[in-house]
């Protein structure tokens, strides 16, 4: 008999403790925290896309939860709101980023990239959610002045504010040093016109790797903030500054910084003008490298390390001023699967040696040169 009550007892433990984790699985998110995504949703504009998208939110008994809500994630441990994800919701449209997403206090991770929210005020609050490591609100027409509050977000890895609908230009980018943790940057599209110095701001993200700034009416900087690389970054591989107003050979030396660690060089249409003999020499770990639409002058070997031969993969020089024979050693660049060299001053003969390890060759352009092509049958 004693048995059995012991049996009796252990059930009802076992009963009472399953129900009491089903409740916590059905029931994990605050009160807080689930009305502050649902005023995020009612910013939204409902149509028959976003109403498949959002299927999953609501206030029913089934759907309390929001951690299980399409584009939300919690903290396993505490149940909090840390992700908040729906980039690529291309049909989503807006009225406002609703200001109760300040209540999300735990958030780490925010990408509502590309939602048209039609031209409304970037939220100010944004700068208050410090938690935040990750943060991409770009191509969502947003509107207002450039929110130089998320320089309060010194956790942040990751930003990317282009091609945004900001209006006027960004005064200043004295916020940006103290994204210290920044490894990812790109503010593309944003009028930095007035922005001589930024540099200096870049120089002071160690951690950064990768920095696009295309579209910005960027000018040349001057030869006294190139030189600014205390505490600078040794990893910055990636660096997209086309579609600018870089004129001058100042910024040939602030890429010297990177020489170690650069990969990924685009100065594609911008206003540079001749070449430093020396420019690219040290760019000895480049795999992609694009000139294209300049005023670029001179040999063409003086804009091809001779160091990066075994590592670069696409080279794009067309539009450009480049006078001179394609040497032969271009047939020993391996690795290469783009090559563009249309629209120069290129002369002289290309014959079955300039291919000779160019087995990974998939684009070629050699149009409007004056160039004689010498090849065997096979």
């Amino acid at each position: 008999m004693g048995g059995i009550m012991v049996l009796l007892l252990l059930i009802i433990t076992l009963h009472v403790n399953l129900g009491h984790d089903d409740a916590n699985m059905t029931m994990r998110c605050t009160d807080k925290e689930r009305e502050a995504l649902l005023a995020f949703k009612q910013g939204l504009i409902m149509d028959e896309h976003s109403q498949v998208i959002f299927s999953s939110w609501g206030t029913e008994a089934a759907k309390q939860d929001c951690c299980r809500w399409e584009g939300v994630s919690c903290d396993n441990q505490t149940g909090h709101v840390v992700q908040l994800d729906l980039r690529g919701n291309y049909y989503l449209q807006g009225t406002m980023i609703s200001p109760k997403l300040i209540e999300l206090k735990h958030l780490k991770y925010l990408n509502l990239s590309r939602i048209d929210f039609g031209g409304s005020q970037v939220p100010y609050f944004i700068g208050s959610l410090t938690n935040l490591r990750y943060l991409d609100l770009s191509w969502c027409s947003l509107g207002g002045k450039f929110p130089i509050q998320v320089g309060n977000l010194t956790n942040l890895q990751h930003l990317d504010l282009g091609y945004i609908d900001f209006s006027g230009n960004v005064e200043n980018l004295d916020w940006l040093p103290r994204l210290s943790s920044l490894t990812y940057l790109d503010l593309s599209d944003n009028n930095l016109s007035n922005v001589f110095y930024w540099p200096e701001a870049v120089n002071k993200l160690p951690k950064l790797t990768t920095l696009r700034l295309q579209n910005c009416s960027l000018p040349s900087p001057p030869v006294r903030s190139t030189l600014s690389n205390i505490n600078s970054s040794k990893s910055l591989s990636s660096i997209d500054l086309s579609l600018n107003r870089l004129s001058t050979s100042s910024i040939f030396l602030w890429m010297s910084n990177y020489s170690t660690s650069l990969v990924d060089l685009y100065l594609f249409f911008n206003q540079l003008e001749g070449a430093e003999p020396h420019s690219f020499s040290t760019l000895c770990s480049l795999q992609s490298l694009d000139l294209s639409g300049n005023n670029l002058s001179g040999q063409f070997s003086r804009f091809v390390p001779t160091c990066a031969q075994n590592s670069l993969e696409s080279l794009w020089l067309h539009g450009n001023q480049l006078s001179g024979r394609i040497p032969e050693s271009i047939g020993q660049m391996s690795k290469l699967e783009h090559l563009n060299l249309g629209m120069n001053a290129l002369e002289g003969v290309i014959s079955d040696s300039h291919f000779s390890k160019l087995s990974k060759l998939s684009y070629l352009d050699l149009s409007s040169n004056s160039l004689v092509l010498n090849f065997q049958s096979n």
